[in-house]
């Protein structure tokens, strides 16, 4: 799947949203922690999300 979003500013930060697609995949909820996880190389990164789990210690 590929979906493009717009990045915004929020207090120094920048945020971008999760697609429904994915938010209905993953069964991500309102307060729910979100891991990005990134392998950055030469040519740019690949970046995997992922809900966290209750039972994670991290």
């Amino acid at each position: 799947m590929t979906y493009e979003t717009k990045a915004g500013r929020v207090k120094g930060s920048i945020t971008t949203t999760i697609p429904a697609a994915l938010v209905n995949i993953l069964n991500i909820e309102k307060g729910d922690k979100i891991v990005w996880d990134a392998d950055i190389e030469d040519k740019g990164a690949t970046v995997t999300v992922s809900k966290k789990e209750i039972n994670e210690s991290k």
